[in-house]
């Protein structure tokens, strides 16, 4: 076996040392905090077994990590090969198991292990006030600030913006390209484009973990790296009941203001206190900078939504593939006033072309569901955007794959 790539990584909302849900507005600065930057579930390791390139860490108890995780080591002759970051190809209930390229044959234990973060660096944290920095695919830096939900009644909501310069002294983002928005101020109770984690004017689950949450909520995951983030969440319904919240890369058109990620927002026109309908599909949307978008070509200023079904099968013909192959699509970015072509999401996230039969599950208990890409044999996750009945729904595809090829 050969080693996998870890920059891309997933967290599990029921990861030990998470054990959160999409409600838990007490917990997500802590949660967030440690996905993005921190790591968390710090074990030592007993002793370590080398066979070739299997690399197995015994702890001596219960390790509580899970496979497909990437594992950090912070110290020993580990640490030095990949940045000390590894991906889990198994578990028992006290040992781990990686594939390890030119791992040392003998190797003592007394390390310390965790769940590697998405590596990026909280510059501020003040109350519900947090920015993180994170990269560009040019490796320039960019800056992610976070208003949690302050009010503990309302819909969990949070309010992010992604600019260029930032006054940590402030705790503001300083760049007049970046989303207005979000900039500066709280996020009480605004009416505005934003990441929603719940549909429902509640506080009952301010405190909830996982598995309080999870008939509620249902499942709950992240995929990100240094250059990108996607919460795949659920809200209180049943069917249809999906949201994907986050940023990815975009390459657009040669013009500065929108030489910046894209993110995934949805533009209730309700305030934070008021409840949702389940059906999120017709206000997604994005920003660019400070620029908003949608993501279906037209020549109206209507209101859209995403094509659904996405095509007339969920499969490939036999005459090309013998398989049940289903097919992804780059996400297109068009602004909102003029349905302008902008560009396309650079990576992180696709369209996934099934047609009305044939689908991935889409209940909250059932999605995200996971697939292979059959090319690279990496890891995919499925998830829905929201939609109106049981088959007017888009699938979208998040793999667990490098998002920038670094040579």
């Amino acid at each position: 076996m050969a080693m996998k790539q870890t920059q891309t990584k997933m967290f599990d909302f029921a990861d030990v040392g998470l054990d959160f849900c999409a409600g838990s507005k007490t917990l997500f600065p802590d949660r967030f905090k440690k996905m993005l930057s921190q790591g968390y579930n710090e074990q030592t390791v007993a002793s370590v077994s080398v066979t070739g390139d299997q690399v197995t860490l015994n702890y001596g108890v219960a390790h509580g990590y899970a496979a497909d995780r990437v594992l950090k080591i912070n110290s020993g002759a580990l640490a030095a090969i990949n940045g000390g970051e590894f991906w889990i190809d198994s578990v028992t209930a006290t040992s781990v198991t990686m594939t390890i390229d030119a791992a040392p044959i003998s190797l003592s234990g007394g390390f310390v292990t965790k769940i590697a973060s998405l590596g990026w660096e909280i510059v501020y944290e003040a109350g519900l006030i947090q920015i993180f920095k994170f990269k560009n695919l040019n490796e320039e830096d960019l800056y992610l600030r976070i208003a949690h939900q302050a009010l503990s009644g309302h819909r969990n909501t949070m309010m992010p913006c992604v600019g260029k310069t930032v006054d940590l002294d402030l705790g503001v983002i300083t760049d007049q390209n970046a989303y207005v928005n979000g900039r500066s101020g709280n996020n009480a109770g605004q009416a505005l484009p934003k990441w929603d984690f719940t549909a429902m004017w509640t506080g009952n689950y301010n405190n909830y973990t996982y598995s309080q949450g999870y008939s509620i909520l249902g499942n709950a995951i992240v995929v990100g790296s240094r250059y990108h983030f996607l919460a795949l969440i659920n809200t209180e319904g049943n069917l249809n009941s999906g949201l994907i919240n986050g940023i990815v890369p975009a390459a657009t058109i040669n013009y500065s203001n929108l030489n910046y990620p894209i993110l995934f927002l949805y533009d209730s026109s309700a305030s934070d206190k008021d409840n949702r309908s389940i059906d999120y599909s017709s206000i997604r949307k994005g920003v660019i900078g400070n620029i908003l978008c949608n993501f279906v070509p037209s020549n109206s200023t209507a209101v859209l939504t995403p094509l659904a079904p996405q095509a007339a099968s969920s499969y490939l013909p036999s005459t090309i593939s013998g398989f049940n192959t289903t097919t992804t699509e780059l996400l297109p970015i068009y602004e909102e006033s003029t349905k302008q072509f902008l560009g396309y999401a650079a990576g992180g996230i696709y369209i996934a072309k099934y047609g009305a039969s044939n689908t991935p599950p889409r209940t909250k208990i059932t999605s995200p569901s996971k697939t292979m890409d059959v090319d690279l044999n990496n890891l995919v996750y499925l998830h829905t955007a929201g939609g109106p009945n049981s088959t007017s729904v888009t699938f979208y595809a998040v793999p667990i794959e490098e998002i920038k090829i670094v040579t």
